[in-house]
């Protein structure tokens, strides 16, 4: 059977760490690599004692791989380099990288299966993502409840038949969020990790030798809360340079747009959310009759009663509160930039 292990690069709150580290060991990861891309006391205390998690912290290597350097600026950058080392140093046969908000399932079996599974040709596997959708407008019971919607490949020619076009502006594939997927690598190929790639070369070159991991999915919770949801999109409006080139989809660039043009406007931010991370029920049939929404139960609540001997408060209030008093450099700044008051959403 396949041995593998989950590499991110995080700055959440802890609970949400510990959330992605219990559901993927539950799932069968020897381990689980947490790179905190600033201190956390917090989480330290919550996952320092579990078994097969490793935190680290970024640059306490001296940024040492692929002949060293200042910390790398770009977020991306970051991902790239911990991703990159991880693989290189790993005894394990697969690494799969993804953020604190992507948890991996296996429809149908394991996640070791899966990869057992893959063609020994394979050097790394796209992981195809099935984004975290609210039905009825409102917010779950906890931050893990919900539907997921995979992406709709017929989406730019039957997306009328289920969405208004406010809504459709604000989706790509269907989705809100991305649609690629993210990587993951076989050990013992030279690869390297990009965000959502195999490399075959540091400078980017993308490794030849991939496929589809079909046994294997990505649950994105692109967004746990109407306020974290956001506070990501104002942190990337804060990055944009008017006619700069944009890794962002079209339909991304138009929610930022919006976002920031009316970020003190709490109503306008909640019509926002609600067309581009909620369907009514309508929507919820139409699209589940069409193969591309999912009822997935992944259990998060359990695994981590599980592996910390309790379960943390799961509510969108609680982790609201702990967002907010995590952010409030980023919060004092959009507060300043575009007006945006948290505490009217949270």
């Amino acid at each position: 059977m396949a041995s593998w292990g989950v590499v991110a690069l995080v700055d959440e709150p802890a609970v949400l760490l510990a959330a992605h580290a219990a559901h993927h060991l539950a799932a069968g990861a020897a381990e689980v690599h947490l790179w905190l891309d600033r201190p956390d006391p917090e989480a330290a205390d919550l996952l320092g004692a579990v078994a097969g998690v490793h935190l680290h912290h970024t640059g306490e290597d001296g940024w040492a791989f692929q002949g060293g350097g200042p910390r790398p600026k770009l977020h991306t950058a970051r991902q790239k380099y911990i991703a990159s080392k991880t693989l290189a140093e790993t005894r394990l046969d697969w690494v799969m990288h993804c953020d604190a908000d992507e948890f991996l399932t296996a429809s149908g079996g394991s996640v070791a299966e899966a990869l057992a599974a893959a063609p020994a040709a394979l050097d790394w596997g796209a992981v195809d993502v099935a984004e975290r959708v609210q039905i009825g407008g409102r917010a779950g019971a906890d931050i893990f409840a919900g539907a997921f919607r995979k992406p709709w490949r017929a989406f730019a020619t039957e997306g009328a038949e289920v969405f208004a076009a406010p809504a459709r502006e604000y989706l790509h594939h269907g989705i809100a969020g991305h649609h690629n997927g993210k990587c993951c690598a076989r050990a013992g190929r030279g690869l390297f990790v990009g965000v959502h790639h195999g490399l075959k070369t540091w400078a980017g070159e993308r490794a030849p030798a991939h496929g589809s991991l079909p046994g294997l999915r990505l649950l994105h919770f692109d967004g746990l809360t109407e306020l974290h949801y956001l506070l990501k999109i104002l942190r990337r409006a804060q990055g944009v340079v008017p006619g700069a080139p944009s890794r962002h989809s079209a339909a991304r660039l138009v929610q930022i747009a919006a976002v920031a043009g009316r970020a003190g406007d709490a109503q306008r931010l909640h019509r926002i959310w609600r067309l581009a991370k909620t369907l009514d029920r309508p929507q919820a049939a139409a699209l589940e009759a069409r193969g591309v929404l999912s009822h997935d139960a992944p259990g998060i609540a359990q695994s981590l009663e599980a592996r910390l001997g309790f379960c943390p408060d799961l509510s969108p209030a609680a982790f609201d509160r702990a967002l907010i008093a995590r952010e409030q450099d980023l919060l004092a700044s959009l507060r300043a930039e575009f007006g945006f008051d948290p505490e009217s959403l949270a």
